[in-house]
């Protein structure tokens, strides 16, 4: 008999790119009257299978460093959506949200406040460093996009990156393009893969248009570890932040 518990499983098995109600009551074995009485629409399952995304990743605690904490959060959203394509499609359309994705975002403004930083400007670094993560994967076309892109079924995530919050030293993302011992299986690779032949799909043949003295840093932006370019511009919007400190 498929409970609440199951059923989220199955649509996390699924993942959110292909999750619809009867993808969920046949991969279960239920009829569709028996998950509307868990759950009112797929949107409403879809919000609770990313909370329970968001519960399965190990979130760093705030300490002295102000920016080592936001830099672990941040690999820790990258975490997140590498570990489940299509959930930042689902988060940008604004089709779902939950006290999982909620309080995480709470937790990480009110240790802004700790760190000395005013209400306004915690508001606004939580949401500009969820949204720096979150579009780096939007140029994915996650499992069962028209074009095919690879998917599979995408797994939980654990583990955190290095305690310093330090970035990657080989072009990817702590331990690896999606953290250390993450507990996800090919997915999130099959994730950073997409993205990174998606920006070469939509920069490559217009890269000559470019300035000379551009076109360097974009073909090895466009070439590279789509995580070490997030890790730059992670790094500049840190230094921006550190000026916003009372």
């Amino acid at each position: 008999m498929a409970d609440r518990e199951a059923i989220i499983a199955a649509a996390l098995g699924i993942g959110f790119a292909r999750l619809t109600m009867p993808a969920v009551a046949e991969r279960l074995g239920i009829s569709h009257s028996t998950l509307y009485r868990y759950f009112p629409s797929r949107d409403a399952l879809a919000a609770a299978a990313a909370d329970r995304a968001v519960d399965a990743i190990e979130w760093p605690e705030p300490d002295d460093d102000w920016r080592a904490f936001l830099t672990a959060t941040a690999w820790a959203h990258w975490r997140l959506f590498a570990a489940h394509p299509g959930l930042a499609q689902e988060v940008t359309a604004l089709r779902l949200t939950g006290p999982g994705l909620v309080g995480r975002e709470n937790r990480t403004g009110v240790a802004l406040l700790g760190y000395g930083f005013s209400a306004e400007d915690s508001v606004l670094i939580m949401d500009m460093l969820a949204e720096l993560v979150t579009q780096a994967f939007l140029a994915v076309l996650p499992q069962g996009s028209d074009d095919g892109e690879p998917g599979g079924d995408p797994g939980s995530s654990g583990g955190s990156g290095p305690d310093d919050g330090s970035g990657p030293d080989d072009g990817s993302g702590p331990g690896g393009e999606f953290g250390p011992d993450d507990g996800s299986d090919g997915g999130a690779g099959a994730a950073i893969e997409a993205a990174r032949r998606r920006r070469r799909e939509l920069i490559g043949p217009w890269m000559h248009t470019f300035d000379p003295r551009l076109r360097g840093v974009l073909a090895d932006a466009v070439a590279g570890s789509p995580a070490a370019w997030f890790e730059r511009k992670l790094g500049l919007f840190l230094d921006g932040v550190a000026g916003r400190r009372r």
